[in-house]
């Protein structure tokens, strides 16, 4: 026989059945749902968890559907007393303060976390996670506007400002928002390894660094001092922001301001509480409508902040813009 009739001939034979090892579990994963829930908080782990092969399911106090905190209603699979125990268990965040403080939900938590090989919080979830006292000694992040919170609120945790996720034993938190795709990569790192977590960012089309990438808490703004006593305004005065962003070093943010109070009042009124602190030194700027004080952050370095108040538009509204440098 010729070579590649032979070749041919092996290829072409029939299939003998073998007795093959069944395939392993899947890896289940429990997110847990409340009414007020960031819809990417909960979304984004899951489409990695469920692009990684993993058994993936939601639960809820009751099992009933929740609204979340853009007020879209989510179907849920199971409540607390038919959930199936789960290997992972993900607490994403939102509006938590009710949840956070649900005895059911802490009982829950509590009892599938002694079971799971993980267990994780995105964003504001961290306070969920941290009621159930799994946090206490531990080291944690949370979203970036929330450090300080759960500093005061949990001093049993030591708050990480500075890494996109922080892994604690079997327990896993993440920083806000777009972070928990990034930390649910993680887990499935943990579980499958490195490979298979690159290959689901990629077939995601998720540019996901296994060493953290983006930190938002480092960004200037988590370094800004601003007067210890309150800006409590005249009654009538609406602060809204407009814009925010900037790097490490350099942060802008730009406030639409409308109040009975003048530009130069405005200004007036922050620079005497600034003058009041003394940790801020206040510089002597010519413009009435312009002010700047420096300062040392707590975490380090020397920032400059400076506000600077525009005219008044036709409608009586006004803009100021907020800048934060650092110097060295």
């Amino acid at each position: 026989m010729k070579p590649l009739r032979w070749l041919l001939a092996i290829l072409l034979l029939p299939l003998v059945p073998t007795h093959a090892e069944p395939s392993p579990a899947k890896t289940r994963v429990a997110i847990l749902m409340f009414d007020g829930v960031e819809i990417i908080d909960f979304a984004g782990p899951y489409e990695v968890f469920g692009q990684a092969g993993f058994d993936v399911h939601t639960v809820s106090r009751d099992g009933k559907a929740v609204k979340t905190a853009m007020d879209l209603s989510v179907n849920v699979g199971h409540s607390f007393a038919d959930a199936p125990a789960a290997d992972i268990i993900l607490v994403p965040g939102g509006d938590v303060e009710a949840a956070a403080k649900d005895e059911a939900t802490r009982a829950w938590l509590l009892k599938n976390a002694a079971s799971a090989t993980q267990v994780m919080s995105v964003c504001t979830g961290s306070d969920i996670l941290a009621n159930t006292g799994l946090l206490d000694g531990q080291k944690a992040t949370t979203f970036h506007a929330h450090f300080n919170h759960m500093a005061k609120n949990y001093p049993k945790v030591t708050v990480v400002r500075d890494q996109r996720w922080v892994q604690a034993g079997k327990l896993v938190t993440s920083a806000g928002l777009a972070s928990g795709i990034d930390t649910a990569l993680h887990v499935v790192a943990n579980v499958r390894g490195t490979e298979a977590a690159r290959s689901v960012a990629m077939h995601l089309e998720y540019a996901w660094s296994p060493d953290g990438g983006f930190i938002r808490g480092l960004m200037a703004d988590q370094f800004m001092r601003m007067p210890e006593k309150p800006l409590a305004f005249d009654h009538g005065t609406k602060v809204t922001q407009l814009s925010s962003l900037g790097d490490t070093k350099y942060w802008e943010t730009a406030y639409r301001v409308e109040s009975p109070m003048d530009p130069a009042a405005f200004v007036a009124h922050v620079r005497a509480l600034a003058v009041d602190d003394k940790a801020l030194h206040v510089l002597d700027l010519p413009d009435a409508k312009q002010l700047a004080w420096e300062y040392t952050a707590e975490r380090g370095g020397q920032w400059r902040l400076s506000l600077a108040a525009g005219d008044k538009q036709a409608d009586g509204s006004y803009r100021v813009v907020a800048k934060v440098t650092r110097l060295m």
